[in-house]
Protein backbone atom coordinates (compact mmCIF):
# COMPACT_ATOMS: atom_id res chain seq x y z
CA UNK A 1 0.00 0.00 0.00
CA UNK A 2 1.35 3.46 -0.34
CA UNK A 3 1.38 5.92 2.30
CA UNK A 4 -1.29 3.99 3.74
CA UNK A 5 -3.96 5.40 1.41
CA UNK A 6 -4.91 2.23 -0.47
CA UNK A 7 -8.55 0.96 0.87
CA UNK A 8 -9.97 -2.34 0.08
CA UNK A 9 -13.35 -3.32 0.31
CA UNK A 10 -14.47 -5.56 2.91
CA UNK A 11 -15.95 -8.69 1.90
CA UNK A 12 -19.94 -8.87 2.53
CA UNK A 13 -21.50 -10.75 5.39
CA UNK A 14 -17.83 -10.63 6.88
CA UNK A 15 -17.95 -9.80 10.87
CA UNK A 16 -16.40 -6.33 9.78
CA UNK A 17 -17.68 -5.44 6.81
CA UNK A 18 -18.05 -2.27 5.66
CA UNK A 19 -15.61 -0.83 8.34
CA UNK A 20 -12.41 0.55 7.85
CA UNK A 21 -9.64 0.04 10.19
CA UNK A 22 -6.37 1.84 9.83
CA UNK A 23 -3.07 -0.30 11.07
CA UNK A 24 -0.44 1.70 12.66
CA UNK A 25 2.49 -0.09 13.15
CA UNK A 26 6.04 0.50 12.43
CA UNK A 27 6.74 -3.53 11.96
CA UNK A 28 6.21 -4.39 8.59
CA UNK A 29 5.59 -7.81 9.28
CA UNK A 30 2.94 -7.44 12.01
CA UNK A 31 1.15 -4.69 9.92
CA UNK A 32 1.00 -7.08 6.72
CA UNK A 33 -0.52 -9.68 9.35
CA UNK A 34 -3.15 -7.07 11.30
CA UNK A 35 -3.95 -6.03 7.58
CA UNK A 36 -4.55 -9.76 6.21
CA UNK A 37 -6.22 -11.00 9.30
CA UNK A 38 -8.74 -7.61 9.37
CA UNK A 39 -9.04 -8.69 5.11
CA UNK A 40 -10.33 -11.93 5.63
CA UNK A 41 -12.72 -10.61 8.28
CA UNK A 42 -14.50 -7.96 5.25
CA UNK A 43 -12.75 -4.54 6.71
CA UNK A 44 -11.55 -2.07 4.62
CA UNK A 45 -8.18 -1.19 5.68
CA UNK A 46 -5.52 1.68 5.33
CA UNK A 47 -2.21 2.14 6.74
CA UNK A 48 0.36 3.93 8.73
CA UNK A 49 4.24 3.35 9.74
CA UNK A 50 4.65 5.83 12.10
CA UNK A 51 2.55 8.61 13.90
CA UNK A 52 2.83 11.46 11.83
CA UNK A 53 1.77 8.99 8.99
CA UNK A 54 -1.25 8.09 11.06
CA UNK A 55 -2.61 11.26 11.72
CA UNK A 56 -2.48 12.38 8.40
CA UNK A 57 -4.19 8.96 7.01
CA UNK A 58 -6.57 9.64 9.56
CA UNK A 59 -7.26 12.88 8.80
CA UNK A 60 -7.92 12.13 5.28
CA UNK A 61 -9.89 8.87 5.51
CA UNK A 62 -12.06 9.07 8.92
CA UNK A 63 -11.21 4.94 9.71
CA UNK A 64 -13.67 3.43 12.10
CA UNK A 65 -11.31 2.19 14.27
CA UNK A 66 -7.90 3.04 14.52
CA UNK A 67 -5.19 -0.35 15.91
CA UNK A 68 -1.83 2.09 17.35
CA UNK A 69 0.97 0.21 18.28
CA UNK A 70 3.24 2.16 21.07
CA UNK A 71 6.89 1.68 20.67
CA UNK A 72 7.53 3.42 17.06
CA UNK A 73 10.15 4.90 16.20
CA UNK A 74 9.88 9.19 15.97
CA UNK A 75 6.36 9.94 17.38
CA UNK A 76 5.95 7.32 19.75
CA UNK A 77 2.38 5.69 19.71
CA UNK A 78 1.67 7.49 22.97
CA UNK A 79 2.24 10.41 21.61
CA UNK A 80 0.27 9.66 18.71
CA UNK A 81 -2.41 8.53 20.06
CA UNK A 82 -2.64 11.62 22.76
CA UNK A 83 -2.57 13.84 19.26
CA UNK A 84 -5.39 12.03 17.93
CA UNK A 85 -7.62 12.25 20.82
CA UNK A 86 -7.37 16.11 20.81
CA UNK A 87 -7.63 16.51 17.29
CA UNK A 88 -11.32 17.85 16.37
CA UNK A 89 -10.67 15.20 13.04
CA UNK A 90 -10.02 12.00 14.87
CA UNK A 91 -10.96 12.46 18.54
CA UNK A 92 -13.66 11.02 18.06
CA UNK A 93 -12.61 7.39 16.64
CA UNK A 94 -12.01 4.48 18.15
CA UNK A 95 -8.67 3.32 19.18
CA UNK A 96 -7.28 -0.16 20.43
CA UNK A 97 -3.79 -0.20 21.44
CA UNK A 98 -1.74 -3.50 20.22
CA UNK A 99 1.47 -3.29 22.01
CA UNK A 100 4.33 -5.71 23.05
CA UNK A 101 4.76 -3.49 26.34
CA UNK A 102 1.87 -4.11 28.63
CA UNK A 103 3.25 -1.97 30.81
CA UNK A 104 2.54 0.39 28.83
CA UNK A 105 -1.11 0.06 29.85
CA UNK A 106 -0.94 2.57 33.17
CA UNK A 107 1.16 4.85 31.31
CA UNK A 108 -1.77 5.09 28.41
CA UNK A 109 -4.32 5.35 31.02
CA UNK A 110 -2.79 8.06 32.84
CA UNK A 111 -3.08 10.80 30.22
CA UNK A 112 -5.47 13.58 30.48
CA UNK A 113 -7.69 12.19 27.49
CA UNK A 114 -10.17 9.89 27.25
CA UNK A 115 -8.53 6.11 27.62
CA UNK A 116 -8.49 3.70 24.58
CA UNK A 117 -11.36 1.57 24.02
CA UNK A 118 -9.22 -1.28 23.73
CA UNK A 119 -6.00 -2.86 24.65
CA UNK A 120 -4.28 -5.96 23.41
CA UNK A 121 -0.78 -7.43 23.89
CA UNK A 122 1.28 -8.95 21.12
CA UNK A 123 2.14 -11.81 19.84
CA UNK A 124 -1.64 -11.21 19.25
CA UNK A 125 -4.00 -13.85 19.44
CA UNK A 126 -5.83 -12.96 16.13
CA UNK A 127 -9.04 -14.23 18.33
CA UNK A 128 -8.99 -12.08 20.50
CA UNK A 129 -8.23 -8.84 18.46
CA UNK A 130 -11.24 -9.48 16.35
CA UNK A 131 -13.35 -9.93 19.29
CA UNK A 132 -12.07 -6.58 20.45
CA UNK A 133 -12.63 -5.02 17.64
CA UNK A 134 -16.13 -6.58 16.54
CA UNK A 135 -16.79 -4.99 20.10
CA UNK A 136 -15.60 -1.41 19.73
CA UNK A 137 -17.31 -1.12 16.30
CA UNK A 138 -20.41 -2.57 18.04
CA UNK A 139 -20.47 -0.04 20.80
CA UNK A 140 -19.32 2.62 18.43
CA UNK A 141 -22.52 1.42 16.14
CA UNK A 142 -25.10 1.50 18.81
CA UNK A 143 -23.84 5.21 20.39
CA UNK A 144 -24.48 6.67 17.16
CA UNK A 145 -28.21 5.08 17.09
CA UNK A 146 -28.44 6.99 19.66
CA UNK A 147 -27.19 10.16 19.26
CA UNK A 148 -29.66 12.81 18.28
Amino acid sequence: MQHGLETRHGVEGSPLAGSVILVVDDDEDIRTFLLALFADHGAGLCEAADGDEAIEVARERHPDLITLDLSMPGRDGVTTFCDLRTDPATGDTPICIVTGHPEFRRVIYERPVRAPEGFVTKPVDPDELVRTVRRILALRSRSRLRAP
